[in-house]
């Protein structure tokens, strides 16, 4: 049962369905390199994080100041939040703070040769990525999209129910009232935030988990049924209008 009267978590709903991957590199230089901890002028503490969600960009312009590279994946383009994150990341690592402890601990784990070092780098580094995703969301967007709804604190009651709950039979007075809004208001500040009703939304969620669980193997009547959809053929009606091909046809791509 969600409690929706606790504060909503923004993030885990998005983080269990796609899964967050991330692998230290030898090479500052690698074309994989997406996540880098940057020293500051001394040269051997962690004082900045930069982390490009998308697409990694070439580090040789600062290859000095690469304390550690690392392979992030946020489990690829169909992630929502993947593509409703800023092109590039930065967070700067404040001494005293969690993040400083944090990278810290990376640095010297990194540097230490101790048994299970790596899979203790991967996670730890993984933990550093849900703080950059918790300073984009504290940060806000100034475009439309999913930050921005993630970030507003009405609005993001909303997307949560959305997101832990995409079978759910919604109402548009259902999610005002999450929010603490009127209908008129709510329909009003999500298409603002978001860039979509609260419904065409709803629908695009519901068919991107659709699509991740025909390609685990999940028959079609079987998805529809975990979705909400009233039946294969509402569900196929619908995938085919989102992506163009019946589920059945996007199911065999995989088996």
């Amino acid at each position: 049962m969600i409690d929706f009267a606790q504060k909503p978590d923004r993030l885990s709903a998005l983080l269990s369905r796609f899964e967050l991957q991330a692998s230290a590199l030898t090479d500052v230089t690698d074309p994989a390199a997406n996540l880098l901890l940057l020293a500051g002028d001394d040269g051997l503490q962690i004082s900045e994080v930069q982390f490009w969600p998308v697409a990694a960009p070439s580090v040789r312009n600062m290859q000095q100041r690469v304390l550690l590279a690392a392979s992030v994946s946020l489990g690829g383009g169909v992630n929502p939040m993947a593509r409703a994150l800023p092109a590039q990341l930065c967070m700067a690592v404040e001494p005293g703070g969690l993040v400083h402890d944090l990278a810290q601990l990376i640095a010297r784990e990194a540097a230490a040769a101790r048994c299970g070092g790596y899979s203790t780098l991967q996670r730890l580094l993984e933990v550093l990525v849900i703080m950059l995703l918790r300073h984009a969301l504290q940060q806000g967007a100034s475009q439309p999209g999913l930050i921005a709804g993630l970030a507003d604190a009405r609005i993001s009651r909303a997307l949560v129910a959305i997101h832990e709950a995409p079978q759910q039979r919604w109402r548009s007075e259902d999610l005002a009232a999450l929010a603490g809004l009127s209908r008129s208001q709510f329909m009003a500040c999500f298409a603002s935030l978001v860039g979509q009703t609260p419904f065409s939304y709803l629908r695009q969620w519901r068919l991107t988990l659709v699509r991740q669980d025909l390609a685990a193997g999940a028959r079609v009547k079987t998805v529809a049924a975990r979705y909400g959809y009233g039946s294969q053929e509402a569900l196929s009606h619908a995938y085919r209008q989102h992506f163009g091909q019946s589920p059945t046809q996007s199911r065999q791509k995989y088996y």
